[in-house]
C-alpha cells in the first residue's frame, strides 16, 4: 500500500526552537542524528519533510519529550490514515543501512535487511542520496567500541571453518573480476551470495570463534558490495554497505578490515567532493590501521588523507600526508599482510601521488607518477588502468601538451572497452571536458569522436 508522510507546518519553527534551546549547530544537530546539515536547515525552512524515525531521533536528541513525533505522521495515500509501522524511508533516501547499532545481532539484523531490500530492488534504496557526514559516526563508533564481540549462532544449520573459507574464496573470486571488468559485472551476483548464502550462515549455529571469522567474511563481502555499487554510480547505497561492512568488521574484532572500510570511505568521500570528510576518515583508517600493526594499510590511508588535502586545495598539508605514505610502504613488512591489501604496491601509490598532484593543478608533477603508475599489472587490475591512463592524459593537459593528452586518451577510451563502470566514464568526461574548448585541433576531435559513443552509453 502506498505511504505517504503528514506533518504539521509548524514542525520546522518548533525544530529550530529545540536546537537554539540547547544551543546546538545544524552542523553539530546532524552530526548527532546522522543527517546532513543542510537536509536540517531544509526541514526548518520547511521545504522538506522527515520521517516519523528521522523526528523521533531529533526528539531523543533535543529531549523533546515526543513533541517533534507527535507533529509526524504516516499515512495510507489511498485512505488518508495512519499506516502501521513506521517508515524506512526519509527524503534523502532509507534510513535502513545507515545505522551502527549498539548491539552486533541486530547488526546482523540490519545487514541482512539492507541485501534482502537491494534484491527486492525496492527504488528508494537505489535512488538514497549520499552524505559524507553520515560516515562521521560509524567511524567514531569503529574507534570507540570495543571490538570483538564474540558472536555466536544458536540457529539450527551447523556452520563451521569450511563455511567461512567457501566465502572468503567466493568473495575473492568476486573482487579478482570486478578489478578486470568493473563493478557492474559483479555488483548484482555479490549481492545474491550475500542475501542468498552468507545471510542463511549469519543465521545458523556456530561458536565464538567460528563467528568471528564469520562475521569477518562477511564484512568483507559486503565491503565489496559497497565497493562495486560504488563504482556503478550508486553511491548513497554503497554507503550503506560500508557502514555494515564496518559494523559486522567490528563485532569479528578484525581491526585490519575495519582500517580498510574505513580507507575505503574516505576514498569515496574525497571522489565526491567531500574534502574535510575524506580527510577525517583517512586518519581514522590510518589510527586504526597503526594500532593493528599493518604499515600497508597506513600508507593507504596517509596517501588517501593527501587527496583529501588536494581536493581542499591544501599543499602543505598535502605534501606532508604524501610523505609520510611513502616512508610507511618503506617500512611495510608485506609478508604478513592481509589478502585483500595485494593490490596497493609502488604502481598504487604512485597513481594517488598522481591525483594529489593533478587536483592541485601541477600536471608536470603529476606527469612523473602517472607514468610510474603504468608499471602495474594491467591484466588484472584493467580498470585500475584504465584510470590511470586517464591520469597521465589529464596531466598532459594541464602542461599544455594537447597532442599527447588526446593521444593517451585515445588509449584510456580503449581500455574503457567491456568496463562496467561509472567512474570509468567519469574519468573520461572530464578528461573531454578539460580538451573541449581545443576540439579544433585533429587530435583532440579524434579523441571526442572516439569518447562520445562510451559517454552516450551511460
Amino acid at each position: 500500500m502506498a505511504r505517504r508522510i503528514m506533518v504539521d507546518p509548524s514542525f520546522g519553527v518548533r525544530l529550530k526552537e529545540l536546537r537554539e534551546l540547547r544551543r546546538l549547530s545544524l552542523r553539530r544537530l546532524g552530526q548527532l542524528v546522522h543527517c546532513s546539515h543542510g537536509y536540517l536547515w531544509e526541514l526548518e525552512a520547511g521545504s522538506k519533510r522527515p520521517s516519523v524515525s528521522v523526528a523521533a531521533a531529533l526528539d531523543a536528541t533535543l529531549d523533546a519529550e515526543g513533541r517533534l513525533s507527535a507533529m509526524v505522521r504516516e499515512v495510507s495515500a489511498d485512505s488518508g490514515r495512519p499506516s502501521a509501522g513506521t517508515s524506512q524511508t526519509d527524503d534523502q533516501g532509507p534510513v535502513l543501512g545507515l545505522e551502527f547499532t549498539p548491539d552486533w545481532r541486530h547488526g546482523l539484523d540490519a545487514a541482512v535487511g539492507l541485501w534482502q531490500g537491494d534484491m527486492q530492488q525496492r527504488q528508494p534504496l537505489r535512488d538514497a542520496g549520499f552524505s559524507a557526514t553520515a560516515f562521521l559516526h560509524p567511524a567514531m563508533r569503529w574507534l570507540t567500541w570495543p571490538l570483538g564481540e564474540r558472536p555466536s549462532g544458536s540457529g539450527q544449520r551447523l556452520v563451521g571453518m569450511p563455511d567461512v573459507e567457501m566465502v572468503r574464496q567466493i568473495t575473492a573470486v568476486y573482487r579478482t573480476l570486478d578489478n578486470q571488468y568493473g563493478g557492474g559485472h559483479v555488483r548484482d551476483s555479490v549481492v545474491r551470495f550475500l542475501d542468498g548464502e552468507v545471510a542463511v550462515l549469519l543465521r545458523g549455529r556456530y561458536d565464538a570463534r567460528t563467528g568471528s571469522s564469520l562475521l569477518s567474511a562477511a564484512a568483507e563481502t559486503t565491503q565489496l558490495a559497497g565497493w562495486a555499487s560504488y563504482d556503478v554510480g550508486l553511491n548513497g547505497l554503497a554507503q550503506r554497505y560500508m557502514v555494515q561492512a564496518l559494523r559486522l568488521a567490528a563485532a569479528a574484532g578484525d581491526r585490519a578490515l575495519g582500517a580498510e572500510i574505513l580507507a575505503a570511505m574516505s576514498h569515496q568521500a574525497a571522489y565526491l567532493g567531500a574534502a574535510a570528510e575524506a580527510v577525517d576518515l583517512a586518519r581514522a583508517a590510518g589510527q586504526s590501521a597503526a594500532n593493528v600493526g599493518v604499515e600497508a594499510i597506513v600508507a593507504e590511508s596517509a596517501v588517501l588523507e593527501a587527496q583529501g588535502y588536494a581536493a581542499g586545495d591544501d599543499e602543505t598539508a598535502c605534501a606532508a600526508a604524501l610523505d609520510r605514505a611513502e616512508r610507511a610502504l618503506d617500512r611495510a613488512d608485506r609478508t604478513g599482510d592481509p589478502h585483500w591489501i595485494g593490490y596497493f604496491d609502488e604502481a598504487y601509490l604512485a597513481a594517488k601521488f598522481g591525483h594529489c598532484f593533478a587536483a592541485l593543478g601541477r600536471g608536470d608533477l603529476a606527469e612523473r607518477f602517472a607514468l610510474r603508475s603504468l608499471e602495474m599489472d594491467g591484466r588484472h587490475y584493467a580498470r585500475g588502468r584504465q584510470f590511470n591512463l586517464v591520469l597521465l592524459a589529464v596531466a598532459h593537459a594541464q602542461a599544455g601538451q594537447l597532442e599527447q593528452a588526446s593521444a593517451v586518451g585515445m588509449q584510456a577510451a580503449d581500455a574503457a572497452e567491456g568496463l562496467r563502470s561509472a567512474r570509468t566514464r567519469d574519468y573520461l568526461k572530464d578528461l573531454a571536458d578539460r580538451l573541449a574548448p581545443h576540439v579544433g585541433l585533429p587530435g583532440v576531435r579524434a579523441f571526442t569522436e572516439r569518447v562520445r559513443p562510451i559517454l552516450q552509453s551511460a
